[in-house]
């Protein structure tokens, strides 16, 4: 069945039908599609451009993960959150269908793949994380119990025909259990990969667990970081506060502890929604209901814009995938130019040492030898080659252990980041530029176990054709490819005025 049914194809048609309906002469330039081909040449181009730096990122042990560079075959909506917040309903209520377990308590461990398809088909981890052509191979490297807990339902007559939703399992622990429990497999990390290939990445909370489930927060500090231009904090059920001043507390006390993982004064918005309580959802996708209490209209409204949200991922596609190369590239420059200034400045430290062992080296061996010349008596000549041995054995165990406590201190988190102060001052200081502390933020951690992985001693050199490549990345290809990708800029090639 995978074999033959094509998805690119699929989402390509689907594009060539946006692209008749939205690009006719005299519509407005800010509905116009992106050409399907230009699409294929922009995407067919980030590809190549994020391959050619994981070589480097590789060697030296950088912080892009392995296969990041390779996406999905359709667009993707990734739901996450606390357990009971909903998100099973909310996929059944887009898709038309009911196709997930909705219930109170937790219903479901696994990470599900919805996709539509000619038939109803269900497969489990190890034939999803096989195909070759869905996208998700690189789950590999998370081990066998997150495979066993994931499965794919493939689905017909949904409303999506060109995008594929995955729904994760419920978070449930409190604040003080979150570093004891374990699922298996590194929950954590296993978000970050699904939200880093997401076009549209949905936070769910709930009124009775308004942000107070230390993994939930964890996981937007940990995993979703970077991540804001596609990411949607959701508050759930809001239809059942019976007071205003129930939802007053619900909605602070979600802020509040937002505020703990958001270092913003201004925090995102939040989506308060519910879902409609008596509606049908056929095949057909007709829904039926009753019209929303007064009250209730404002979430009902919100919700419309959820999924509004939610179905403009195709047409996110492109834009993420740049911004997903740009971001890559920012880190690894970042952590290259970091790397070089402690490798240098390791390797100087190093060299002055070597230099005074040889010096003394040659001074204890010219002392020696002018005893000897001199014919000097055995017993000083001994006790001369006795104090040069133990002058520069001396020297050597003390610049040893000064090298150490060097490499101990370059290695600390307040060194690092007055390194990063001093090579980015004129971003960080003169520009503020916010983005470039942002990224530091996120790759402080990573470049701190990498240089203490490899050893200062060991470090690789990054040369600077290497940093002038990434950053030509930065100045030159990418704000290309935004052109290609921009309706202002439809139509023209790379690196031409045309």
């Amino acid at each position: 069945f995978f074999s033959t049914w094509n998805w690119k194809e699929s989402f390509s048609s689907d594009e060539k039908t946006r692209k008749e309906l939205y690009s006719k002469e005299g519509s407005p330039l800010t509905t116009k599609s992106i050409d399907p081909t230009m699409q294929t040449e922009v995407l067919k181009r980030c590809h190549e451009l994020h391959s050619n730096i994981m070589p480097l990122n590789h060697r030296i042990r950088g912080p892009l993960a392995r296969n990041s560079h390779q996406g999905t075959a359709l667009p993707l909506v990734f739901l996450v959150g606390n357990h009971s917040s909903g998100k099973s309903s909310f996929v059944n209520y887009v898709m038309g269908r009911n196709i997930q377990v909705a219930g109170v308590a937790p219903t479901d461990d696994t990470f599900t793949v919805i996709l539509p398809g000619p038939e109803d088909i269900d497969q489990d981890g190890p034939a999803l994380v096989g195909d070759p052509d869905l996208g998700f191979s690189s789950l590999r490297q998370f081990g066998p119990t997150l495979i066993h807990h994931t499965q794919l339902k493939v689905r017909k007559e949904i409303r999506n025909s060109n995008f594929m939703l995955v729904d994760s399992p419920g978070m449930i622990d409190s604040p003080q259990q979150a570093a004891t429990m374990d699922r298996g497999y590194d929950f954590q990390n296993v978000v970050k990969w699904f939200a880093e290939r997401a076009d549209v990445v949905l936070l769910f909370f709930d009124p009775d667990k308004p942000g107070t489930t230390g993994e939930t927060l964890n996981i937007l500090l940990h995993s979703l970081g970077g991540m804001d231009h596609k990411l949607l904090i959701v508050l759930n059920k809001a239809d059942q506060f019976k007071k205003i001043h129930d939802f007053a507390r619900a909605y602070g006390s979600l802020c509040w502890n937002l505020s703990k993982v958001i270092p913003r004064k201004d925090l995102p918005r939040i989506f308060t929604m519910c879902l409609p309580t008596s509606h049908s959802t056929g095949p057909a996708g007709v829904e039926t209901k009753l019209p929303p209490p007064a009250g209730l209209a404002d979430l009902h409204q919100t919700r419309n814009d959820v999924v509004a949200e939610v179905m403009k991922a195709p047409k996110r596609r492109i834009d993420n995938v740049i911004t997903h190369l740009s971001d890559s590239v920012h880190q690894l420059h970042l952590h290259a130019v970091l790397q070089n200034h402690v490798r240098q400045r390791y390797r100087k430290n190093l060299w002055n040492h070597r230099a005074q062992l040889v010096v003394s080296s040659v001074m204890a061996s010219a002392l020696v030898s002018a005893a000897v010349y001199t014919h000097t008596p055995m017993h000083i000549l001994g006790g001369t080659v006795s104090l040069s041995i133990l002058g520069v054995g001396g020297l050597f165990w003390y610049n040893a252990l000064q090298l150490e406590a060097t490499e101990q201190t370059m290695l600390t988190t307040e060194e690092l980041s007055l390194i990063f102060r001093r090579e980015f001052s004129k971003e960080v200081v003169n520009d503020a530029d916010e983005y470039i502390a942002s990224v530091w933020q996120r790759i402080r951690e990573p470049l701190q176990l990498s240089l203490e992985s490899i050893g200062l001693e060991r470090l690789p050199h990054v040369s600077t054709f290497e940093l002038e490549h990434l950053q030509n990345i930065l100045e030159k290809e990418i704000p290309e490819l935004r052109r290609l990708a921009s309706p202002t800029h439809y139509g023209k090639k790379f690196n031409t005025g045309e």
